[in-house]
C-alpha cells in the first residue's frame, strides 16, 4: 500500500491539478481533490507546496488530511471485511473530503462487482455475471422501465419472468441462473449498504430437474466398435467421449490430462471447477486412447463436440425414441426425440456414474471418484429406467425364491 501525490499538468498550461495515486492490492487508485497551482510552485521529490506557494501550509495540512483519511477508510472496509474497490473508495472520499455522497447507481456497482469478482472467481461464473448485466440493460429498454435499486421490486421480477419467457422463449432454468446472478449482487450491495431496498429477497430462484440421458455399457460398446478410419474428426471425438465416459471426467478437465498426470493404476488431476485433487479409474482402453494421443488429447470446442458426438451416436445406431419432459415459456411440454440427438459430452460423466451404480459400486465409492460432495447433488446424476428398475426388482425376488 503506498500514498503518493501528483501534478498533473494541464496540456498548453504551466498550471495542473494535485491528484491523489493510492496504490493498493495490485490496484491504483486515482483521485482529484480539487487543488490547482502553477508546476513552480509545486515540489516533485517532496510531493508538497514549496514555502513559496501562499497558504503552503494550510494547502499541505490538507494533502496531509486526505492522506490520513484515504489509509483510515481503506483499513476501515477490510476490517469490516469489505473488499476495497477504486469505487468504493472514491465514494468513501467524496463523503469524507467533499462532504458529498456519490452513491453507485445499480449498473455501476455491478460493473465493480463484475471486475473484483474477475480476482478470486472463475471465468464461467464472471462470464454469467456479464452475460446478466447484459441482458438486464436489454430487458430494461424492451420493458422501457429503468432499472435502479429502488425499482428492483416483485413487479420488475414478475415483468423479468414473463420477458424471459415469452420474449426470449427461455427455460425456467436458465431464468433462475439470470435470478441467482442477480441476487447474488444485491446482496453484497446491501452488505456494503449501498442497497437499502430488501424486496429482492422475495425474487425466486426457479429450477425444474432436465431429463437427461445416459448411455449403457452396450451403446458405450456400439461407439466403440464403429469403425471411422475414414472419418478422423468423429474418431477423435469417439476417442475422447470414450475416454470420459471411462473415467467419469469433466469435459474441461480432459485436456488437462498428461503423461505424468497417469499413474499405474489411475489418473490423477486437479479438477478446474472445484479446485480439488482426483484420482480416477486408468483402464486399458483409457490408457490406449491417451498413448494413441502421446498423452494429448485432441483440443475441440465443446459446441462442435456435442455436434460430433450425436453423429457418431446416430452411426452407433443408438436411435431408440425418448419422450423428454421440458419446459418453453415457462411451461412444461413433452418432446419425442431420438436418444443420438440427446448426446452430449456431459452425458459420458453421467454414464459412468450410472454404470458404476448398476454394477453395485456404492454412491461413497462414486463420488469419491466424481468429486461430488453431496449425495443429493450425485443422485440426480443416476438415471434408471422404469424398465430397469422393475427388472433389478424381478431379480431379487427371483434371488429370494
Amino acid at each position: 500500500m503506498r500514498v503518493n501525490f501528483r501534478f498533473h499538468k494541464k496540456k498548453n498550461t504551466s498550471k495542473g491539478l494535485i491528484r491523489l495515486d493510492f496504490s493498493y492490492d495490485g490496484n491504483r487508485l486515482r483521485y482529484v481533490f480539487g487543488i490547482s497551482a502553477e508546476e513552480k510552485l509545486w515540489s516533485h521529490s517532496k510531493q508538497r507546496f514549496k514555502s513559496s506557494a501562499s497558504n503552503s501550509l494550510e494547502l499541505n495540512k490538507r494533502i496531509e488530511t486526505i492522506e490520513k483519511e484515504t489509509i483510515r477508510i481503506y483499513y476501515h472496509l477490510l476490517n469490516n471485511n469489505i473488499t476495497p474497490s477504486n469505487a468504493i473508495l472514491k465514494e468513501k472520499l467524496n463523503e469524507s473530503i467533499s462532504g458529498k455522497s456519490n452513491q453507485l447507481s445499480f449498473y455501476q456497482f455491478f460493473d465493480d462487482f463484475i471486475d473484483r469478482s474477475k480476482l478470486n472467481k472463475k471465468q464461467s461464473t464472471v462470464n454469467d455475471y456479464i452475460y446478466t448485466l447484459n441482458d438486464l440493460k436489454v430487458f430494461e429498454k424492451y420493458n422501457n422501465r429503468r432499472i435502479e435499486w429502488d425499482t428492483l421490486d416483485m413487479h420488475f421480477y414478475d415483468s423479468y419472468e414473463e420477458y424471459q419467457y415469452n420474449h426470449k422463449g427461455n427455460s425456467q432454468n436458465l431464468f433462475g441462473k439470470r435470478i441467482k446472478c442477480l441476487k447474488t449482487v444485491l446482496n453484497e450491495a446491501y452488505e456494503r449498504g449501498l442497497n437499502k431496498h430488501l424486496m429482492f429477497k422475495g425474487f425466486k430462484k426457479k429450477e425444474t430437474p432436465s431429463e437427461q440421458i445416459y448411455l449403457n455399457e452396450e451403446e458405450i460398446k456400439l461407439i466403440s466398435e464403429l469403425d471411422l478410419s475414414k472419418k478422423l474428426r468423429l474418431d477423435k471425438v469417439r476417442d475422447s467421449f470414450l475416454f470420459l465416459c471411462n473415467t467419469g471426467l469433466r469435459f474441461e478437465d480432459m485436456f488437462s490430462v498428461r503423461k505424468e498426470n497417469v499413474l499405474k493404476n489411475s489418473i490423477k488431476i486437479k479438477v478446474k471447477k472445484t479446485g480439488q485433487i482426483l484420482n480416477t479409474l486408468l483402464l486399458d482402453q483409457t490408457k490406449s486412447i491417451l498413448e494413441k494421443y502421446d498423452y494429448k488429447l485432441p483440443r475441440i470446442s465443446s459446441t462442435n463436440f456435442n455436434k460430433y458426438i450425436k453423429e457418431i451416436g446416430e452411426l452407433a445406431g443408438i436411435k431408440e425414441s425418448v419422450i423428454q419432459n421440458t419446459y418453453k415459456s415457462g411451461k412444461e411440454i413433452s418432446v419425442k426425440r431420438k436418444k443420438f440427438e440427446m448426446i452430449t459430452s456431459h452425458t459420458a460423466r453421467r454414464s459412468f456414474a450410472t454404470n458404476m451404480y448398476h454394477r453395485g459400486i456404492s454412491p461413497v465409492m462414486i463420488m469419491s471418484i466424481t468429486g461430488h460432495k453431496k449425495e443429493s447433488t450425485f443422485l440426480k446424476y443416476i438415471k434408471i429406467t422404469n424398465e430397469e428398475a422393475v427388472k433389478v426388482i424381478s431379480m431379487s425376488y427371483k434371488n429370494v425364491s
